[in-house]
């Protein structure tokens, strides 16, 4: 029978769940391209504590949580790594059939925030008030 793995506490690791020498646990996942990633936490349960030093965010459980439904969603788990250029290019590239005059008003547009810091600004760090 083979050996499940555990933590240095003696909890059991869900598939592509491991802990670092450090302590530290990481989790591994392909996402929609097909491209392996990996997301890290010092917690590996939402009621463990963060050790000292350290900085407090989500356990990799809830983190896991969070990717597994976003890729069941089809939404991309590395959304912040987009900016608002890039995310106004990919809608109007997926608009077909409308007419030349709403063609050249997204092309105004694109050209306005190539030219704006805005545009440059990645979408999750983007606030209404914006």
């Amino acid at each position: 029978m083979t050996e499940k793995r555990r933590d240095n506490r003696g909890r059991i690791l869900h598939n592509g769940e491991v802990q670092l020498p450090a302590g530290q646990y990481r989790y591994k996942y392909t996402d929609e391209n097909g491209k392996t990633r990996y997301v890290y936490s010092w917690r590996l349960d939402k009621n463990d504590p963060t050790p000292k030093g350290k900085r407090c965010k989500a356990s990799l459980r809830e983190l896991e949580k969070n990717i597994q439904a976003d890729l069941f969603d089809h939404i991309r788990t590395d959304g912040g790594n987009y900016t608002v250029l890039e995310l106004v290019e990919k809608y109007t590239a997926t608009r077909s059939g409308v007419r030349p005059t709403t063609r050249t008003g997204y092309q105004t547009v694109i050209n306005r925030l190539s030219r704006d810091p805005f545009g440059q600004k990645r979408i999750d760090l983007v606030r209404i008030s914006d």
